[in-house]
């Protein structure tokens, strides 16, 4: 069983692989990411992401709306992280999958950034908010992303929306008009990180200084370097590279995880 995530949900693949009976690894990745669900005999029991194991990791491709899939027939996980019933996740997935389109009016991507509102005078009783909510509420500081708070948590960037989601529902925080914000949308380390590793597997060591100088060139620094000059960045590594055919190769690994950056 295979295919591609544009075309069936994630949610629709689990009822595929439960209700078969299926065992084995149900592999879906979209670019560089992957997450690998194990299931024996229609059950799921484990299941791993790119920010850890168990039922995150369910929830984790929640939100991909493209990449593909594949169910291999041999695949034995070395531990078991989920104890809950195929139907229990199902339930769960098909749920988050609903609740997706209305975060989204709310949160219409992983850049939008929330700061603490004022409750003003009208709220003077009590708040309660959840263990998770006052993790999520503990990194919303009016600067950093949806998507940036999910990586510092560790936690499925579906799940973060949803918590902000009910925190900006319960009138706890408000989302910053980009327009107000004082700095501009740059390009973040992370991204900065595998966009060198690329590099580094193709020039070796002088990957930085090539990375550093080019950057240079178009006038700017690594700190603060603008979204919008990523394609000018590439276009200059790229004359580095001699090799056409390696050219290429680094071409497209770049653009895709720019692509998979600014997908959200």
């Amino acid at each position: 069983m295979q295919g591609n995530l544009a075309q069936i949900s994630l949610n629709d693949i689990l009822l595929l692989a439960t209700g078969g009976k299926k065992s084995g690894v149900l592999k879906l990745s979209r670019g560089k990411e992957t997450v690998e669900v194990y299931i024996s005999d229609g059950n799921i029991i484990h299941a791993t992401c790119p920010i850890g194991e168990g039922e995150k990791a369910l929830l984790y491709p929640v939100t991909w709306g493209e990449g593909v899939f594949n169910l291999m027939p041999n695949g034995t996980p070395q531990t078991t992280t989920i104890k809950k019933t195929s139907a229990e996740i199902l339930d769960e997935v098909k749920a988050m999958s609903r609740e997706w389109e209305t975060i989204l009016e709310v949160i219409p991507s992983g850049k939008a950034v929330f700061r603490i509102a004022d409750p003003g005078e009208a709220q003077s009783g009590p708040i309660t908010v959840p263990y998770v909510g006052w993790r999520v509420l503990s990194k919303i500081d009016g600067s950093r992303t949806v998507q940036e708070i999910a990586e510092i948590l560790r936690i499925p960037f579906a799940y973060t929306a949803k918590v902000i989601f009910n925190l900006h529902k319960s009138g706890l925080v408000e989302i910053v008009n980009p327009s107000s914000r004082a700095r501009t949308d740059t390009v973040p380390p992370p991204l900065f990180d595998r966009l060198t590793s690329i590099l580094t597997e193709a020039m070796g060591p002088m990957a930085p200084l090539v990375l550093r100088d080019q950057i240079d060139t178009l006038g700017e620094s690594q700190d603060n370097f603008p979204e919008a000059k990523l394609d000018d960045l590439i276009g200059l590594i790229s004359k580095e590279i001699s090799d056409g055919k390696l050219r290429q190769k680094v071409e497209e690994s770049m653009l895709q995880e720019i692509s998979n950056f600014k997908r959200f």
